[in-house]
C-alpha cells in the first residue's frame, strides 16, 4: 500500500521552512466533529459560519465541540456557540525560543523515515522539540498528532496500556492491550510520538516495531537517551542551543538562541536582564558554561532575580569544579546539567533538599496535603511544608499549577530522578513508597466512605488527577509482600472509578493482578471480587461474571459478613438483569437492599435500587420501577448524591417513554445529560443517548435521531462495551430504535448519518444530545397518550390500512405517516400493526374521550424528517 506520507508531505519538500506557517494547500485534518456534506448544519444545527469568516469569504474550520450559550437552550432558541478545540497536544505554556532550522530538519527527517529517534541527555529539550515537531505537521496527517507521555510510566507493561489511553483507542477489554493498540492504529494515519523512552527501553523499543509493522499510516518520533536500536531507526541527536562565540557583534549576540531563551525566562521570572555592552562578555560566559542547555539556562535564569550575572558566574563556576570526577560513560552534557542540578540542590536549605528528594516518590505529582502526609515526617514538620514548598518552587524545583481550585505541585523529570536517587542514597526510598501507597490507601478509603455524598465529583475528578499516583501505589503494593493487602484496599474503593466508563480495561487488569497474589486477606479478596464483577459484567462477559460472583458468594459465607452477603444478592440480581430474567433479579435486589439499608451502606443500596428499577420495568412493573426511582431521587436529594441520580433519571424517562409521555422522557434525559456534563460516565452517557434518540425519532426528527444513535454507538466503543452487555431488555428497545431509523430512512442514508457523529467525544456527544433535544419540539398527548394526527393513524391502522393508504385517505405524504405510526408503536409499546387495533380498545376503555378535540401544538402533517 502506497504510504499516505509519500503523496501528502511531498508538498512541502523543497519548500522554504517557515515554522508556524503551514504550506499553501494544507490544513489541518484533525479534528472532532461531523462529518460528511453539509457538516453541522446537515444536522439541523445552527450554522457557525459567521463573522469573519463570512466577510472574509474563507471557508472556516469544522467546530470541534459545540455548548449552548446560556443557561437554558429552551428559553434561550438553543444557540449554539464555538468553543475552543479539544487538542492531542497540550498546550505549551511557554514560548519556544530558537531551534528554527532544527525543527526544519527533523521535519525533513519525518518526511523521509517512519521512526525518528532524538537523543540527548536529560534537559537538552528532547521533549520541546518533539511537541513543537508534532505540532508543525500534526495538519499534514489525516489524523493528526498524539504524544505518548511515558515519564510517569515505571512498569514497561503499562507502556502499551499508556499508548492506547493516548490515543484514545476503541476499548476491547479482552484483548492484549499491544493488539488494541495495533487495532486501532492499523488503518489511521497519524504522527506518534513516544516521550521519555530511555527508562523503558526495550518495551517502548517493542512496540514501536509492531506499530512500524503492522500500522503503514502511522510514523514514530522517539525521545529517549539512547537509540531504540530498530532497524530502519534514524537517529538524531540533539544538540544544545546555539551559544555566541564573542561580543563582536552584540545583535548576533541578542539572537543567539541560548541568550534568547536567557532573557525570555529571566523576564519570566521577574528579573529584567538587558544584553548591552557592560555585560556581555559575562552572559556570553555565562551561556557556554551552561552549555547551551534549556533547562539548565531556565535554571540559571530564575535565580537571576536575586543574583547578578556575575555572581551567578561565579558560583556556578566553583559547582563544576566539584563534579569533574563524574563517572567517564556519562555524556559531559550530562555531568553538565548534573552539576547545575546539584549546585542548585546545594543552594536549598537542608530542609528543602529533603523535601525535594522525598517529593520524588509523586510521580504525576500532589497537592500540599499530599505532601504534608507523605513527607511531613522526622525533619520535616507538616506545618512547615508549605513554605518549604513555596520556596522550592521560587527556585524553580517544583511547578505550581491550579488544580479544582488547589496548587498541584510536580517537578520535572529530572528533577524528580535527581530527587530520587538522593532519597535512595539515605535510605528513605522505600519508607517513602511506603507512605505514598498508605496515602493512597486513605484517600481511596474516604472516597468510598463518602460517596454517597455531595463531593462526588470532586472525588472522580481527583482520582482521574491521580491516575500515576494510583498505579504507582498499587505497583509497589503488588510487588511488596507487606503492602497486599494495601493494593487491595485500593482497587476495591475505586470502584466507582473503575465502574463509571474510561477506566473499566485498567481497573479490571489492576483487580486481576491483586487476586492473583497467594496472600490477600479474605475481607479483602472478597471486595475486590465483588468490584471485578461489576467491571466484568459492564464488560459484557457474562461468563467470567458467573464465575467471580461464585467465588464472591463463597467466601462471604465463610466470612459470615452480611452486607458482602448482601452485594452478593444485589450483584445476582445484576446477573438475572443482564441473562435476561429480570423478573428473578427483582427478588434478589429486593432482598439485598433491605439488608444494605439497615446496615447503612447508602451508596451500595442506591446503586443497586436503579437496578431494581429496570429490572421491574422489564418484568412488566414499569409503575414499580417508577417508584423505586422516585425514592432514589428522594434520598439523593437528602444526601446530595448525583452519580446514581442520573441513573434514576434515566430509567424514569423509561417509565415515561413506556408511558407515551414524551415531554417527560425530554425533560428526564434532559436532566440526565446536564449531570453527565459534570461526571462525565461512559456508561450513563450513551444509555441516556439511546433514550433521546427514541423520543427524538418519536417526534418525527429521524434524522437528527440516527445522528444521536451515531454518537451512542460511539460512546459504546470507546468504552469497550456495548448495549447488548445490559441484557435483552435494554438491546431489545435499542435494537427496535436502530431499526426503526433503518427502515424510514434506508440504510444507506441512516448509516451516513450515524457516520456523522461517530467520532464525537463524551463531552462532544453530550452537547449534541443536550442540543438535539433541546431542539426538537415534542407534542402534549391526548389522555391515551397520542395526538388528534396520530390517533386518526392508528384508527386506520387498526382498520389494517397500508401507510399508502392512510396517506391518501388523509391526503398526506406516506413519509409522514411512517413516522406516525413509528410513533403510536413506540407509545403503545408494540412492535406490531396487528396489536395497534387491541392496544387502542384498550386504552378507550380505560380514560374517556372528552379531550379528542383539544387542537395539537404542532402542525398535524409536522414529521420532520
Amino acid at each position: 500500500m502506497k504510504n499516505v506520507m509519500d503523496s501528502s508531505l511531498s508538498r512541502v519538500r523543497g519548500t522554504e521552512c517557515k515554522l508556524g506557517h503551514r504550506p499553501a494547500g494544507t490544513r489541518r485534518t484533525t479534528r472532532i466533529g461531523p462529518r460528511g456534506a453539509g457538516g453541522w448544519a446537515a444536522m439541523g444545527l445552527p450554522d457557525l459560519r459567521v463573522g469573519a469568516f463570512r466577510r472574509s469569504g474563507r471557508q472556516p474550520p469544522i467546530p470541534r465541540r459545540l455548548t449552548y450559550s446560556g443557561e437554558d437552550p429552551r428559553r434561550r432558541g438553543a444557540t449554539l456557540t464555538e468553543l475552543s478545540p479539544s487538542p492531542k497536544l497540550a498546550t505549551a505554556l511557554t514560548s519556544f525560543i530558537g531551534r528554527e532550522e532544527l525543527v526544519c530538519h527533523v521535519v525533513e527527517l519525518v518526511h523521509q523515515r517512519r521512526l525518528v529517534t532524538l537523543v540527548g541527555p536529560g534537559g537538552i529539550g528532547k521533549t520541546r522539540l518533539a511537541t513543537e515537531l508534532c505540532a508543525e505537521v500534526e495538519h499534514e496527517f489525516p489524523d493528526g498528532g498524539v504524544v505518548v507521555t511515558l515519564d510517569a510510566v515505571s512498569d514497561p507493561a503499562d507502556v502499551a496500556w499508556r499508548t492506547a489511553s493516548s490515543v484514545e483507542v476503541i476499548d476491547q477489554s479482552l484483548q492484549d492491550p499491544v493488539a488494541q493498540v495495533l487495532g486501532h492504529l492499523r488503518h489511521r494515519q497519524l504522527l506518534l510520538v513516544l516521550d521519555n523512552c530511555e527508562h523503558l527501553l526495550e518495551a517502548a523499543a517493542g512496540l514501536a516495531k509492531e506499530i512500524l509493522r503492522e500500522c503503514p499510516g502511522v510514523r514514530i518520533v522517539a525521545t529517549s537517551r539512547e537509540p531504540l536500536g530498530i532497524a530502519g531507526e534514524q537517529v538524531l541527536v540533539v544538540p544544545p542551543l546555539q551559544v555566541p562565540d564573542s561580543c563582536a557583534d552584540l545583535d548576533a549576540v541578542r539572537e543567539s538562541e541560548a541568550v534568547r531563551l536567557l532573557v525570555d525566562r529571566a523576564d519570566r521570572a521577574g528579573a529584567h536582564l538587558v544584553v548591552g555592552p557592560d555585560n556581555c562578555a559575562q552572559v556570553v560566559e555565562l551561556c557556554t558554561h551552561l552549555d547551551g542547555m534549556p533547562l539548565a539556562i531556565e535554571l540559571a535564569a530564575a535565580r537571576l532575580r536575586a543574583l547578578g550575572v556575575g555572581d551567578l558566574l561565579d558560583r556556578l563556576d566553583q559547582r563544576f569544579s566539584l563534579l569533574k570526577g563524574s563517572p567517564r560513560d556519562v555524556l559531559p552534557r550530562h555531568r553538565t546539567l548534573e552539576a547545575l542540578i546539584g549546585w542548585s540542590y546545594d543552594l536549598c536549605t537542608p530542609a528543602e533538599r529533603l523535601l525535594w528528594s522525598r517529593l520524588s516518590v509523586f510521580r504525576g505529582g500532589a497537592d500540599l496535603e499530599a505532601v504534608e502526609i507523605v513527607a511531613g515526617f522526622g525533619a520535616i514538620d507538616p506545618g512547615d511544608v508549605i513554605d518549604l514548598l513555596d520556596g522550592l518552587v521560587a527556585k524553580s524545583v517544583l511547578i505550581a499549577e491550579p488544580a479544582d481550585g488547589f496548587t498541584y505541585y510536580r517537578q520535572l523529570v529530572t528533577m524528580r530522578d535527581y530527587g530520587e536517587r538522593v532519597a535512595v542514597r539515605s535510605g528513605e526510598w522505600e519508607d517513602l513508597r511506603r507512605r505514598h501507597a498508605m496515602l493512597a490507601l486513605e484517600r481511596s478509603g474516604q472516597m468510598h466512605r463518602e460517596w454517597a455524598g455531595p463531593h462526588q465529583a470532586q472525588w472522580l475528578r481527583r482520582a482521574r488527577r491521580d491516575v500515576a499516583e494510583i498505579v504507582a501505589a498499587m505497583d509497589w503494593g503488588i510487588s511488596d509482600p507487606a503492602g497486599h493487602d494495601t493494593a487491595a484496599g485500593i482497587a476495591s474503593n475505586l470502584r466507582y472509578f473503575w465502574a463509571g466508563g474510561h477506566n473499566m480495561a485498567a481497573g479490571r487488569y489492576r483487580l486481576e493482578r491483586v487476586l492473583a497474589l497467594p496472600d490477600v486477606a479474605a475481607p479483602q479478596r472478597c471486595e475486590c471480587l465483588l468490584v471485578l464483577f461489576w467491571v466484568v459484567m459492564l464488560q459484557g462477559d457474562h461468563a467470567d461474571g458467573a464465575r467471580v460472583l461464585e467465588e464472591a458468594r463463597v467466601l462471604a459465607t465463610d466470612l459470615g459478613d452480611r452486607r458482602r452477603l448482601a452485594e452478593v444478592d444485589t450483584w445476582g440480581g445484576l446477573h438475572c438483569l443482564f441473562g435476561g430474567d429480570p423478573a428473578a433479579g427483582v427478588e434478589l435486589y429486593q432482598r439485598g437492599i433491605a439488608v444494605l439499608r439497615e446496615v447503612g451502606d447508602i451508596a451500595a443500596m442506591q446503586a443497586a435500587m436503579f437496578q431494581l428499577a429496570l429490572c421491574q420495568i422489564y418484568s412488566g412493573d414499569p409503575a414499580g420501577g417508577g417508584e423505586t426511582c422516585a425514592q432514589i431521587l428522594a434520598e439523593s436529594r437528602r444526601n446530595g448524591e448525583a452519580w446514581v441520580k442520573a441513573y434514576a433519571l434515566w430509567v424514569t424517562g423509561i417509565v415515561h417513554w413506556r408511558q407515551g409521555d414524551l415531554a417527560g422522557v425530554r425533560a428526564y434525559a434532559t436532566e440526565a445529560l446536564r449531570l453527565q456534563e459534570v461526571f462525565e460516565d461512559g456508561i450513563c452517557t450513551p444509555h441516556v443517548l439511546l433514550l433521546a434518540c427514541q423520543v427524538v425519532m418519536a417526534a418525527g426528527e429521524v434524522r437528527r435521531a440516527a445522528r444521536l444513535q451515531g454518537a451512542a454507538d460511539a460512546l459504546w466503543r470507546a468504552q469497550g462495551t456495548g448495549i447488548d452487555a445490559f441484557g435483552p431488555g435494554l438491546a431489545g428497545d435499542a435494537r427496535e430504535s436502530r431499526e426503526r431509523i433503518l427502515r424510514v430512512l434506508g440504510r444507506e442514508e441512516a448509516e451516513a448519518l450515524m457516520a456523522q457523529t461517530a467520532d464525537l467525544d463524551l463531552r462532544e456527544a453530550i452537547t449534541v444530545g443536550l442540543a438535539e433535544l433541546a431542539l426538537t419540539p415534542v407534542e402534549a398527548p391526548v389522555e391515551v397518550g397520542l395526538t388528534k394526527r396520530e390517533t386518526q393513524v392508528a384508527e386506520l391502522v387498526a382498520e389494517g390500512l397500508s401507510n399508502k393508504q392512510i396517506a391518501a385517505r388523509l391526503t398526506i405524504s406516506i413519509r409522514t405517516v411512517d413516522g406516525h405510526v413509528e410513533r403510536i408503536l413506540a407509545k403503545f409499546g408494540v412492535t406490531s400493526r396487528g396489536q395497534v387495533g387491541l392496544r387502542l380498545h384498550e386504552t378507550r376503555r380505560q380514560e374517556p374521550r372528552t379531550q379528542e378535540t383539544r387542537p395539537p401544538q404542532t402542525p398535524l402533517d409536522g414529521t420532520r424528517l
